[in-house]
């Protein structure tokens, strides 16, 4: 790792012991048991609620050792209350004069501030002894204990300031702060307003849905009504028809009967043969009925339900797509403006017995950053300085990676063929740690993943697929069958409206729309590169760079041009990443344990 040297009064390696045994070793069963101690009181101030720090406590809540931010103020008691200790006040002391938080221009200067500046925010009762100088940050004994134990330079504050040869501009700070409070007073109008559309547009949603099930209760309304009337039209039809069988069954009884009646009686000869002829068709017609109605014995009326219509409701899980728009990034770079490196830092991340082959990175919380080693098959979280401060086991190789939100990143591991264990692998980011809390299996082989508006897409070598953030199919956007790694990694423009794919075997990317359709492809032989590799990186600001041997390409957003190469030190560049915020550009490789940081100028 290399780094300029900064002068005086740090606590590295070489020094560390002598500075802990002159502050802490000498009195190390002292500094354990105060450190229980702390320890014990900071836990219950956390049970009781009250290792907060606000500008104005409420004094009731106060008085009984909680800690309450007061957000009302009266004037006549020269006190300040919290939301639900103000509701007593009032009732009691309707006369009173009460002012709100909200009311800047006549609410009172707290001195909870000047009581508390010394003091630790995170252990209330420690006091701020030390600034650690490799994250900018000041310490109490439990933070260094914690947290900061392994830092190179650590510096006690008395000796800080008997070191530091310049001067506090007080004027300047005090200019400093009057410009953020304007700055801060303009955006927190801005967020006032923002409250009130986001309510507004929340009302609406929501009546959207309401009227989205009242329209699917007329649709299953009408449904009924046809499916009710098909029902009483075979129903009337069916029950006229068996009630003419059974009028014309009595008919048929009641001339048997009288022809019976009449056989028995004296008759004439004439009389009597007619009697007998009319006996033997009304017989036969009897016969006739008989039989078909003998055939309608199980005669009833029988409902399909629609299957159709019950898969496509359950297979739905919401009446439409929520999503967020906080409007369009802002950002003052022009994607198209070349990136040039400039000043170049390495630093060592090896933790495994392997050579380290870095296949991406993505930033994480707090200015740490996610790497993945393929051949470690791990995930390793580094921290401010490149460290490695937390690292989890994969069951197969990590290939790509991106950010889902701040704390989440979503991770492809595959093996070369369809595999079992082949899928997304959802990590959680956080307090210096890496959990795994999601593992989304998929039916094909996984090598790039890009995220954008709850929409992830994952490519398999050859083709491009659009999923849901919980896994759910959607479509199949492009293929490529004409050989291996045609389809090999993916990227998203940062407005969502471009795709960028990389085609390992003809060397070349391919810009899509969000529906699939190819707009341009560009074919260089700097974009060669012999390991199958996550060689694509997409920036925050909308800058497009392809990974190749020797060097790190420049795109133009449209994909018609190379804007710049960027030549590496190192051979084998296997992944890229340009960090936004520090104008940073780091470059990750294969078979070597050390990640290169470029300071980066824009022109």
């Amino acid at each position: 790792m290399t780094k300029n040297s900064r002068p005086t009064n740090r606590i590295d390696k070489s020094e560390r012991t002598h500075q802990l045994t002159r502050l802490d070793i000498g009195k190390s069963k002292v500094v354990q048991q105060r450190h229980l101690i702390m320890t014990a009181m900071f836990e219950a101030s956390q049970n009781k609620g009250s290792d907060l720090f606000y500008d104005v406590s409420c004094s009731v809540c106060e008085d009984e050792g909680i800690t309450k931010e007061g957000s009302f103020h009266c004037q006549n008691c020269s006190k300040s209350y919290c939301d639900k200790c103000v509701v007593m006040h009032n009732k009691l002391l309707k006369n009173h004069s009460v002012i709100s938080k909200c009311d800047s221009d006549n609410w009172p200067v707290s001195t909870t501030w000047g009581k508390t500046l010394e003091l630790c925010e995170e252990h209330s009762a420690e006091k701020l002894t030390m600034l650690c100088e490799d994250h900018e940050t000041l310490l109490c004994q439990v933070c260094h204990l914690r947290k900061h134990k392994q830092c190179r330079q650590v510096v006690l504050l008395i000796d800080k300031v008997k070191s530091s040869t310049r001067r506090m501009n007080v004027a300047q700070m005090t200019k400093t702060i009057e410009q953020s409070q304007t700055r801060l007073q303009e955006i927190l109008d801005i967020e006032i307003k923002n409250i009130s559309k986001l309510q507004v547009s929340y009302e609406h949603i929501l009546e959207e849905i309401r009227d989205a099930r009242r329209h699917i209760y007329e649709n299953l309304d009408r449904l009924q009504q046809n499916t009710i009337r098909e029902l009483e039209t075979i129903h009337a039809s069916l029950n006229a028809y068996l009630e003419d069988n059974t009028k014309r069954c009595l008919e048929f009884i009641s001339k048997l009967n009288g022809y019976g009646t009449q056989l028995k009686d004296n008759m004439s000869p004439e009389r009597s043969f007619i009697t007998f002829r009319k006996c033997l068709d009304e017989i036969a017609a009897t016969e006739s009925l008989i039989k078909s109605m003998k055939q309608n014995d199980a005669m009833e009326i029988k409902h399909q339900p629609n299957h159709i219509l019950n898969e496509c409701l359950e297979e739905c899980t919401d009446l439409g797509k929520i999503t967020s728009c906080i409007g369009e990034p802002q950002h003052d770079v022009d994607p198209n403006k070349i990136v040039c490196i400039q000043d170049m830092s390495q630093y060592n991340v090896q933790t495994d017995n392997m050579n380290c082959n870095i296949t991406d990175m993505c930033e994480a919380p707090d200015g740490e950053f996610v790497i993945l080693d393929y051949t470690n098959c791990c995930v390793k979280l580094l921290d401010q300085a490149y460290r490695v401060v937390d690292q989890l086991k994969l069951p197969t190789p990590p290939w790509s990676m991106c950010n889902i939100n701040l704390f989440e990143v979503a991770v492809t591991v595959s093996e070369y063929d369809a595999d079992a264990l082949n899928g997304i692998r959802v990590l959680l980011v956080d307090n210096r740690e890496i959990i795994q809390i999601k593992a989304l299996k998929m039916d094909h082989v996984c090598r790039g993943i890009a995220y954008h508006n709850t929409d992830l897409f994952v490519t398999s070598g050859t083709a491009l697929y659009q999923y849901t953030i919980d896994g759910r199919f959607v479509e199949k956007l492009y293929e490529d069958s004409s050989g291996d790694n045609t389809v090999l990694d993916v990227g998203v423009s940062p407005d969502g409206k471009r795709i960028y794919l990389t085609d390992n075997a003809n060397d070349k990317i391919c810009i899509l729309t969000r529906a699939g359709a190819v707009t341009a492809t560009l074919q260089d032989g700097a974009f060669k590169n012999c390991y199958v590799t996550a060689n694509l990186h997409v920036a925050a600001t909308g800058q497009v760079f392809v990974v190749g041997d020797k060097s790190i390409s420049q795109v133009d957003t449209v994909g018609k041009t190379i804007l710049n190469t960027i030549s590496v030190d190192s051979p084998q560049p296997a992944s890229v990443y340009f960090n936004t915020h520090k104008r940073t550009l780091l470059v990750g490789f294969w078979n070597n344990d050390h990640i290169i940081e470029f300071k980066t100028t824009i022109i």
